[in-house]
């Protein structure tokens, strides 16, 4: 029985272009009709005999001009051009749902930070005039000694009443020292170290 591979058409009339030749010349030079390899790229099924005459011919090793098994058939194709297809379409909704998760993390961090403003606004209510009082001084008396009539006209701008002021003054113990005679007379508090 005679052995037959399959020529790979492309390759053969690449070679023989490169050698210079026509494929009616070459077809007559196989000792074949001047349309034998015109009519490979329809019968590619050729004795393994012939395709190493060929590859003797155009100077290339035997078995040169077989062409590759492909073991794929066209449902397995098909079946790979479809995956390909969902594939793409994943990528799609995958870039999608970046986008949607992004947006989502930047209201979920807005929506954070009003959280947080808020509890700040209800822990400043549930605090008591007293208790909003002593942090005020406390805080303004962090940096050492200051002018009382300053402290105390700051306290009535942030709505904290002088009485609720004067007990925080006892309660955190704030002393408080004279400077100057008369009119140039000025009282310093500060907290005591």
């Amino acid at each position: 029985m005679i052995e037959k591979v399959r020529i790979d058409y492309g390759r053969l009339c690449a070679e023989i272009a490169r050698n210079g030749k026509t494929k009616e010349g070459f077809s007559l030079e196989l000792g074949r009709s001047r349309s034998y390899i015109s009519n490979l790229a329809k019968t590619r099924e050729q004795p393994k005999s012939v395709e190493q005459v060929m590859c003797i011919l155009l100077g290339l090793e035997p078995g040169s001009l077989i062409e590759a098994d492909s073991t794929i058939s066209p449902a397995e194709v098909k079946v790979i051009e479809n995956i390909f297809h969902k594939l793409g379409a994943i990528e799609e909704l995958l870039d999608m749902l970046a986008g949607s998760t992004e947006k989502l993390l930047a209201k979920a961090n807005a929506n954070t930070v009003q959280i947080e403003k808020i509890k700040d606004c209800l822990k400043d209510l549930g605090r008591s005039d007293h208790e909003k009082a002593c942090e005020f001084l406390k805080s303004m008396l962090a940096g050492g000694r200051m002018n009382s009539e300053e402290v105390i006209l700051k306290s009535e701008a942030n709505g904290i009443k002088r009485a609720d002021l004067m007990k925080a003054k006892r309660d955190l113990q704030v002393d408080q020292s004279t400077t100057g005679y008369g009119k140039n007379q000025k009282t310093w508090w500060f907290i005591p170290s």
